[in-house]
């Protein structure tokens, strides 16, 4: 019987052994498969290289992260998360808070100012054109509750929550310093 070197140390071993004398790693076929990815791996692991996720898991983890950023939701009914406005990357971005309960929408102004000359909008997946309401003022810490019907396009149709499916929520106003303020929310 000759001899061969051992996968695992590369000690020179009996070519028919069943076990390595010097490491003791088992020889068999499935033994010999398993510790080599074993090794491998951790090799990757000590050497910086990257390791292989499977698909499957990284879009679980990015659809997790997505809801957790996107869907916050609170009691009370159906709630808007806010998304950063890329055409107003100047203004400031409004510290507020919509829900859309039945028929009606709730707007809280969790900022530490009143929102001057306030224009709301909401933007319906059927229509070009965003439904419109203008506010005079929203104190700060206050809530301003309307109903949805108050909200008109320009050719004065309004907004009906029961047969128009809205797709975002646009608040934008004048702040104490004389500039913009906006906030825009996706729908949950």
């Amino acid at each position: 019987m000759g001899t061969e070197k051992c996968p695992f140390c590369g000690q020179e071993i009996d070519a028919g052994a069943a076990k390595c004398f010097f490491c003791g790693a088992k020889l068999e076929e499935e033994s010999i498969e398993s510790r080599l990815e074993q090794l491998h791996y951790q090799e990757g692991l000590r050497f910086g290289r990257k390791i292989r996720c499977p698909v499957a898991l990284k879009v679980m983890v990015v659809g997790i992260l997505l809801g957790i950023v996107l869907f916050r939701g609170t009691p009370g009914g159906k709630n808007l998360s806010p998304l950063e406005h890329p055409s107003e990357s100047s203004t400031v971005r409004l510290n507020a808070k919509v829900t859309f309960a039945g028929a009606r929408f709730v707007i809280s102004n969790n900022d530490s100012f009143d929102w001057e000359n306030v224009e709301l909008e909401v933007v319906s997946v059927d229509f070009m054109e965003p439904f419109c309401l203008t506010v005079t003022r929203t104190p700060a810490g206050g809530t301003y509750t309307v109903e949805a019907a108050k909200f008109c396009r320009k050719d004065g149709a309004r907004f009906d929550p029961f047969s128009t499916k809205s797709e975002r929520f646009r608040i934008g106003c004048d702040t104490p310093e004389r500039g913009k303020g906006s906030y825009l929310a996706g729908w949950k």
